[in-house]
């Protein structure tokens, strides 16, 4: 046998040891537990929600709105490989955007002001239970919340040879 075949995995084991802090699931350790608590306190809001794939341009046209209209979002970033996204000026979104019925024709003008048709998109009822972290934190959430995912996202299909060829200057 190689060299070093003897001893598999020396330099590693399974078990990262007592130097590791170990992360709890969230919503089992205490201060999450406490915030959940005080969470289920108050009045959770019943909303509805609209996706939208716009343009980060545009995006920051209806974000200078919230406040003034109550809503909420919820944003996803797509790769410059995405279909519906690109380089710069190009470079889009998923956007969940989430408001009470109430607000429903304050949220649509604002948003059609801003350029973007919301109608186009079919409302969805959010679940009052679910499971999604940030939906809880918007139907609990007096404020308008805009909550922006760390991580970029691929939307497919992914675009063709040509069309990457083209979007990149290829």
């Amino acid at each position: 046998g190689g060299r070093g075949r003897g001893r598999p995995g020396a330099m590693w084991r399974p078990d990262a040891g007592p130097c590791v802090a170990q992360v709890e699931d969230w919503g089992e350790h205490p201060d999450d537990v406490e915030y959940l608590r005080q969470l289920k306190a108050m009045p959770k809001r019943i909303m509805k929600r609209r996706e939208l794939v716009i343009k980060n341009v545009d995006l920051e046209k209806a974000v200078k709105k919230q406040g003034k209209v109550s809503f909420s979002l919820a944003v996803w970033g797509l790769s410059e490989y995405s279909k519906s996204s690109g380089l710069g000026d190009d470079a889009a979104s998923i956007v969940h955007i989430f408001y009470e019925s109430k607000d429903e024709r304050k949220v649509l003008n604002a948003f059609s002001t801003a350029g973007l048709d919301l109608e186009q998109s079919e409302a969805v009822p959010v679940d009052p239970a679910s499971s999604l972290q940030h939906e809880q934190e918007i139907m609990y959430s007096k404020e308008c919340l805009l909550i922006q995912d760390d991580y970029v996202y691929e939307e497919g299909p992914p675009l063709s040879t040509a069309e990457l060829k083209k979007r990149f200057g290829m």
